[in-house]
C-alpha cells in the first residue's frame, strides 16, 4: 500500500462513506474531526513543509501497516 498524503486525508475525512472511513481508522487509527486551526497554541507545536510531512506520514504509514 502506498502512503497516504495529506490531501487523501483530508479528502477521506471530508467525503468518504462510512464504510471507507472505518476501514482507514481501523488501520490507522481516527482522523481529526473538528477544524485543523488552533494547533500552534499547543506546547511543542512547530510548523513543518509539505515536503516534511509526507515523508514522516509515509514512514508511520509504513511502519503501521508492517504492523497490521
Amino acid at each position: 500500500m502506498t502512503a497516504a498524503s495529506l490531501e487523501e486525508v483530508l479528502h477521506l475525512r471530508d467525503h468518504a462513506d462510512l464504510a471507507a472511513m472505518f476501514r482507514y481508522e481501523r488501520r490507522y487509527g481516527v482522523l481529526a474531526e473538528g477544524p485543523m486551526d488552533g494547533w500552534q497554541d499547543q506546547p511543542g507545536a512547530a510548523e513543518i513543509s509539505a515536503e516534511e510531512f509526507e515523508s514522516l506520514w509515509t514512514q508511520a504509514r509504513r511502519t503501521l501497516g508492517d504492523s497490521a
